[in-house]
């Protein structure tokens, strides 16, 4: 497990589970606070839904019944267990990742996936990269995404970082579209974001319960909690549209930035609608995400 370690900043990876990060955490004169939900102590054999955070790659959210078509090849992924008969969040979170170079301060993870697999199905090779590099401010995630095949692909990147202490938390996000879904969480189409849903002052989270793709984000979101002497101010480029999870009955709620929204391959909208991208062969995207510890 590569540790960063900067000033009174720690991040913890667990590359073999997902390319995770397992914890990130700021100490203070009274103790510690996490930032992120943190990886909790004694799971003999912790999975990706158990982290801080995870990386979306190739794709981000669900695919209706694991099926597109995309120029000329029809795909059929294998359904995923959290939400059969559907695909969802691409196959890096659930694969190992490779530790290209590692110290104290910074870290390389690489995935590669061979379009000939057929354990997970994506008919393209690809290779994914994160770069993780700690400073005494905050956490920088670089993601890239490069097609290694030689005719296009579809292409999409985020990253699903948890937060705890939902109960004293507030988001602050520019929002202002929202992918209606139904009870499979599947969009059936885009409108303006209802009242109940907009973070444009900062909203308490133990008010809000929502499972939903945004558009039109800039990037920038703030979280601070009421109890806590840190906020988070999140910066995300190459990510205009955002999930947020906020589950009734739990004390966790998440802010994902990602590059498309969800089941983007099927729906009729143009690209610049739902992000969707078509990568060229040998061509790369790229999602950046800074984590910024500040005192409240």
């Amino acid at each position: 497990m590569p540790v960063l370690a900067r000033g009174n900043l720690e991040v913890a990876l667990m590359p073999e589970a997902g390319g995770c990060i397992a914890r990130f955490a700021a100490a203070h004169d009274g103790g510690v606070q996490q930032m992120l939900r943190p990886l909790p102590a004694g799971i003999a054999a912790p999975g990706p839904l158990d982290m801080a955070c995870y990386p979306l790659v190739p794709f981000s959210g669900r695919i209706t019944n694991g099926r597109f078509a995309f120029a000329g090849r029809t795909v059929q992924l294998p359904p995923d267990d959290i939400c059969p008969p559907h695909a969802i969040h691409g196959r890096g979170w659930q694969s190992s990742w490779e530790v290209i170079d590692a110290d104290s301060g910074a870290a390389r993870l690489r995935y590669r996936h061979d379009g000939g697999d057929r354990r997970w199905t994506w008919p393209w090779s690809f290779d994914a990269e994160q770069h993780f590099a700690l400073d005494e401010a905050g956490l920088t995630v670089t993601m890239r995404l490069t097609n290694c095949a030689t005719e296009a692909m579809p292409g999409g990147l985020g990253l699903h970082p948890f937060f705890e202490g939902r109960a004293t938390a507030r988001l602050k996000a520019h929002l202002p579209r929202v992918w209606e879904s139904g009870p499979d969480e599947i969009p059936t189409g885009i409108a303006a974001t209802p009242e109940k849903w907009r973070f444009d002052e900062p909203r308490a989270m133990r008010d809000v319960e929502v499972d939903h793709c945004f558009s039109g984000s800039d990037g920038n979101f703030r979280i601070d909690w009421e109890d806590r002497p840190f906020a988070l101010r999140i910066e995300a480029a190459g990510a205009p549209h955002a999930i947020v999870f906020a589950p009734p009955g739990e004390d966790f709620f998440c802010a994902e930035p990602v590059s498309h929204a969800p089941d983007a391959v099927n729906r009729p909208e143009p690209e610049s609608v739902t992000g969707l991208v078509a990568l060229a062969p040998g061509e790369t995207m790229q999602l950046t995400c800074r984590f910024a510890v500040e005192p409240r």
